[in-house]
């Protein structure tokens, strides 16, 4: 979406040291008959725009005047503004202003914003701290517009010193509180179009978008400096009259004044605290930022969404819930080669080396390299893989004229990660800490980089110029105070410890890449003055990695139904709530069954009123809440995403085929978007065809079957893939993928196209999918409802994205947990105007209820929110792993495979630890034949379905002592392990999270005459429902998509 346009004031204050800071503008042109630009030589040199005197309609310039007659000037000066005149007769060129502008359509360029002394004085410099982008939209905005253009600001300013190039603002400008203006008329830039990195820069645009042409014709248009005239064709619409064109009317766009403004410990002003809260699901993620006013504000008014900038196409932001999938690529703000010669090489250095959300998708489908990997759908997925990536990973070059994808290293992410993509703090050995030249960054940590990656978003967002004219208080400068992350309920211990960890690395790198801390140390050991480590310039954030997801949607319920509904009287809300055979009128009891991406989750919370010791009455009572079951499940969102597509996308193309000639075309869909091996070419070919295809149209059939109404009629529609699909999204490399399936085929022939395959939407037929249980999901729904049916839930309610589909309400309802009326979708939701997200005052999305959830759970724990008084410290959650054995291929653990039970025991003071057996005894042994899943599971019955947790492989050392040797007691050669809990890892990081994690006891025993021990096999965390092992890949990552 384009970003909302903001009225700034005439001068606009940028927050020194924040990052790269944007400026939107629009305006509407018609460039057909927009006035050419018409341009003569200033003196023998550089050619300047002319202007025109409105009364006299006489062209002038200002400047010297050249050889004797060379363009018909002619002299006069101008007394009152002592300015050289130089009226011109006949210029030297002219360029339309349609040309210039298709030539650097969406192309960064320096822009020359140097420091401005009224009336009339621009200082040289400086010189590397802008650029200017203008981009014609594919549809004219709701105003009219056709173009935005924007600007951005490398706000970092430089140290003061004599001699040195005035590249960048001087903190000697802050301190005076200089201005900056943008130079539109040659002769305030003259100079700076002198610079030869300027000239180079433009004089290789122009080659690119010449490159059809005789290359003699472009050096001869070069000479004349035709590159310099497109480039002051786009400087003039920003221009303001000056008083010799006697003209009122106002510039085209009308840029500010700029001015840099003190940050940290130089500002007068205090900062303004910032809490950011953050949902990051396995599909989808979502943020929200709450500035802290301190008397004067409210966080539920001072609060707005996270905002994801598009780096590629920066006319866009997005601030609805993004995509969660993770692409490398690096940013880029014009032609670097060349920026790096005016004598800044740091200049607009993007601090991270991922993209995230809309970016990342199209990054993603749009693929052309075939080496290594350029990202993953969602790196909380491969949260337990540390082990190196051997692929390695590559930049995705899409939009870039390269002929090979470059490794995914670049300064300064890259300089302060290893090749695995740990922090260099983690490592204990300064030798160890070697620059990713090779990289080879874990899938667990490809988390840090698209946490970082927000963070960066984030703190670009709340110091941008427009988010503080929206906010108040302008020139103060604002401070990340703390970020909240939401986690599943059913989340293992050990896997959140690793998301904070992987939340604590991204923190640590963006404020080295930000320049905020020095050093490869931790800045969150930075003690007191005489700390070794030294402390960050900006204050590092607090971090919660704890509150879940479900919980936090039921208190969207409750503070809509108390605050908005019965105007903060609690004990009214819970008595009218209460079922009637209720006796405590004070006591509710919620369930949330949150259906995301990747998890699918069940809370049940009891809810009480606490009055306190003097009884109080009326409203003034605290809710106290107190969690009776928690579990989640890894099936959710995308595994009803790959139903769809197998139930009604394929089959659409199997028949295409069939009806082509294809004589077994369920063979050659296996080839094309199967999971048969393939060389590593067609492997990325078979995930494009998923991520242009497939994805979209699933996707599109889902989106409309959001608004079926069962009770009224729908007609089935056919409509080609390429009627469904955005224009061009299916690449021509795409289409020759599947033709050429079907050529090779025995018997196969030419011409199949893939855009041309009939899809029927028949909305009725997916329903019956769900209600005939034929969607996976429909087995985790049996289940869950069987648990909520066994307690006296007051109320249920329906959260996340997938909970809008008719077929999950209707099967939820068909189970009858509970009556009808008690069912509560948070779809359509009304919750009025407090709710981030809100449309017309309802839920759109009920993803975003986690992410407003946690606000709310922030604001009660600050006690910033009036006549809701929630007692979020009684949030205690408890470990679903309470029985750990053998997983099957069903992802059960029968009880003959059951190893321990109980194993989640309680200290004096009512915390959890993990006791795998009494101290005293041995405990059992795991028998061990090859690859071993083990997982757990919270209810002891053999149907609940088991979370997968750890997997065991031998060595290869293992494998060669075990394989083929003679056994003692005449079976299978097998190893026999015991396990015992390794307490909390220091090095993890926050103390708070303490990860009891499973290791292999020493005494390995095995019925061969072999020794073993802990080098001959390993165990490793592994939370994927495949039982593939270490090295498989989601559906979404593979391609993988035709049944089996």
């Amino acid at each position: 979406m384009l970003p909302e346009l903001t009225q700034f004031e005439d001068t606009v204050h940028l927050i020194n040291d924040s990052g790269i800071q944007f400026l939107d503008f629009a305006v509407k042109l018609d460039l057909r008959n927009e006035p050419a630009g018409r341009f003569a030589k200033m003196g023998n040199t550089l050619i300047a725009r002319l202007l025109q005197n409105q009364e006299t309609k006489q062209y002038f310039h200002f400047g010297p005047v050249g050889t004797a007659n060379q363009s018909g000037e002619r002299l006069a000066q101008s007394q009152a503004q002592e300015r050289l005149v130089s009226e011109v007769d006949d210029e030297d060129l002219t360029l339309g202003m349609q040309s210039s502008f298709k030539l650097l359509d969406g192309l960064w360029l320096p822009a020359p914003v140097f420091r401005f002394l009224p009336p009339e004085r621009y200082d040289e410099g400086p010189t590397n701290w802008a650029r200017v982008r203008l981009i014609e939209l594919e549809q004219p905005d709701v105003d009219g517009n056709t173009h935005r253009l924007t600007l951005a600001f490398d706000t970092r300013a430089m140290a003061s010193a004599t001699g040195m190039q005035y590249l960048a603002p001087t903190r000697d400008d802050i301190n005076a509180g200089s201005s900056f203006r943008l130079a539109c008329h040659a002769r305030q830039s003259r100079w700076f179009l002198g610079q030869k990195w300027v000239q180079d820069w433009l004089a290789e645009i122009y080659r690119e978008g010449n490159r059809h042409r005789p290359s003699e014709d472009v050096e001869e248009e070069l000479v004349e400096q035709r590159h310099i005239g497109h480039y002051l064709n786009l400087l003039s619409l920003m221009a303001k009259p000056i008083p010799e064109q006697r003209s009122s009317e106002p510039a085209r766009v009308v840029v500010p004044d700029m001015k840099l403004a003190a940050n940290g410990a130089d500002s007068i002003d205090l900062p303004i605290k910032v809490d950011l809260v953050l949902d990051v699901g396995n599909s989808r993620t979502c943020g929200i930022l709450i500035e802290n006013h301190g008397q004067s504000g409210d966080g539920m008014k001072h609060n707005y969404i996270l905002q994801i900038r598009d780096l590629v196409n920066p006319e866009r932001v997005y601030s609805q819930p993004f995509e969660s999938r993770v692409e490398f690529a690096q940013a880029s703000f014009g032609k670097e080669n060349f920026s790096v010669q005016s004598g800044r090489h740091d200049a607009f250095q993007w601090p991270t080396i991922a993209r995230v959300g809309v970016e990342a998708g199209r990054l993603s489908g749009r693929r052309r390299g075939t080496e290594g990997s350029t990202g993953l759908s969602s790196p909380k997925r491969y949260l337990w893989d540390e082990n190196a990536y051997t692929h390695g990973w590559r930049f995705n070059n899409s939009y870039v004229q390269a002929d090979s994808e470059p490794k995914a290293t670049a300064a300064p992410f890259s300089h302060k990660i290893t090749k695995l993509g740990q922090a260099f703090y983690k490592l204990k050995n300064e030798d160890d800490r070697l620059p990713a030249f090779s990289p080879q960054y874990s899938r667990s940590s490809l988390m840090t980089f698209m946490l970082a990656e927000v963070l960066t978003q984030a703190l670009l967002q709340i110091n941008s110029p427009a988010q503080r004219t929206r906010m108040g208080h302008t020139q103060r400068p604002r401070q990340l105070n703390s970020i909240i992350l939401t986690v599943p309920p059913g989340m293992p211990q050990v896997e959140r410890s690793l998301l904070n960890d992987r939340l604590l690395q991204a923190l640590a790198l963006v404020w080295k890449c930000m320049g905020w801390h020095e050093g490869d140390l931790d800045p969150s050991k930075a003690k007191g003055l005489n700390s070794p480590v030294p402390a960050p310039r900006v204050p590092l954030p607090r971090i919660k990695v704890e509150w879940d997801e479900a919980t936090c949607g039921q208190l969207v319920y409750l503070y809509t139904e108390i605050r908005e509904n019965f105007a903060g009287h609690a004990q009214e809300f819970f008595d009218t709530l209460a079922r009637p055979d209720k006796a405590n009128r004070e006591h509710i009891t919620l369930a949330s069954i949150d259906i995301g991406g990747g998890t699918t989750d069940l809370v049940i919370t009891d809810y009480s009123l606490e009055r306190g010791a003097e009884q109080a009455s009326g409203s003034n009572v605290s809710i106290i809440p107190e969690q009776r079951f928690r579990d989640s499940f890894k099936v959710a969102g995308d595994d009803i995403l790959l139903d769809i597509i197998q139930r009604f996308v394929l089959p659409a193309l199997e028949q295409a085929l069939k009806d082509f000639g294809v004589v077994s075309p369920r063979s050659l869909l296996s080839r094309l978007c199967g999971d048969e091996s393939t060389s590593a070419q067609e492997a990325i070919l078979r995930q494009q065809l998923n991520l242009q295809v497939f994805v979209p149209l699933g996707l599109r059939l889902l989106k409309d079957y959001e608004t079926y109404d069962p009770e009224l009629p729908s007609p089935v529609h056919d409509y080609s893939f390429a009627d469904l699909l955005e224009k061009e999204a299916i690449s021509d490399r795409i289409r020759e993928y599947v033709a050429g399936g079907v050529r090779r085929i025995d018997g196969g022939r030419d011409g199949f196209e893939l855009g041309q395959v009939v899809l029927r939407i028949d909305l009725p037929a997916i329903h019956q999918a769900f209600l005939k249980g034929q969607i996976n999901l429909s087995k985790i729904l049996d289940a869950l409802c069987e648990v909520v049916f066994q307690y006296p839930c007051d109320a249920l309610l329906l959260t996340g994205r997938p909970s809008r589909l008719p077929g999950v309400q209707a099967y939820i309802r068909r189970k009858v947990p509970l009556p009808p009326g008690r069912i509560v979708p948070m779809n359509g939701y009304r919750t009025g105007g407090w709710y981030p997200f809100h449309r017309n005052g309802q839920i759109d999305d009920p993803k975003s209820t986690a992410a407003v959830g946690a606000m709310l759970c922030l604001l009660s724990e600050q006690r910033k929110v009036s006549n809701f008084y929630f007692s979020v410290g009684r949030l205690k959650p408890y470990s679903t792993m309470r029985h750990i054995g053998k997983l099957d291929e069903n992802n059960l653990v029968i009880d003959h495979d059951m190893l321990y039970r109980d194993v989640i025991k309680s200290d004096a003071q009512g915390n959890e630890f993990l006791q795998l057996h009494e101290p005293q005894l041995d405990g059992p042994q795991l028998r061990v034949l090859g690859k071993t899943r083990l997982g757990y599971r919270q209810l002891n019955a053999e149907r609940w379905v088991a979370a997968p947790l750890y997997l065991i492989e031998l060595t290869e050392r293992g494998t060669r002592k075990l394989v083929g040797k003679p056994t003692k007691d005449g079976k299978e050669a097998c190893l026999l392990l015991r396990f015992r809990v390794d307490g909390a890892d220091a090095d993890r990081g926050d103390a708070e999270i303490i990860a009891e994690t499973l290791v292999i006891d020493d005494n390995i025993e095995s019925n061969t005459g072999e020794s073993f021990d802990r080098k001959d096999v390993k165990l490793q965390l592994y939370t994927m429902l495949s039982a593939e092992g270490g090295a498989s890949n989601y559906w979404l990552d593979s391609g993988s998509v035709s049944p089996k």
